[in-house]
């Protein structure tokens, strides 16, 4: 019998519970409380410190979802997103944005670059947990 994972659409392995998700931030505080809250509700998350470690991993990965911190080095998340979403086959790729900011202009900016959504830092546990869960329903 063949596998029909490995053809199977982001949104096919999101509801057999089998949901990756990259995670880019250059916080170790939030790195290590996000992927470990995120691990502890069954998802599979692999970790980039930076944007730019991120860009490499998403096309080893194919993750199906990105959170990525807006304010990184070397590439923030604005970026990363935007350059993901124009590489071929990751344009519906549901991207979140995490931001010290919250405010309009980091929304705004999160959507031009390509995201489903922005997520205010700090955050809590339900708000971190709800997002993800929206995101990878909607994609």
């Amino acid at each position: 019998m063949l596998d029909p994972l490995p053809d199977a659409s982001p949104a096919a392995r999101v509801a057999q519970d089998d949901a990756c998700i990259l995670l880019a931030d250059d916080s170790p505080v939030a790195r290590r409380f996000a992927a470990k809250l995120l691990r502890a509700r069954g998802y599979r998350v692999e970790v980039a410190r930076d944007g730019f470690d991120a860009l490499g991993m998403v096309f080893a990965v194919n993750p199906d979802l990105l959170l990525l911190d807006s304010g990184m080095p070397r590439l923030d998340g604005f970026q990363v997103c935007a350059l993901v979403k124009r590489a071929p086959g990751f344009a519906a790729l549901p991207v979140v944005i995490l931001s010290d900011c919250g405010g309009l202009y980091a929304r705004v900016r999160a959507r031009l670059a390509g995201s489903r959504s922005c997520l205010a830092k700090p955050f809590t546990a339900d708000e971190l947990l709800n997002t993800v869960a929206g995101a990878l329903h909607d994609g």
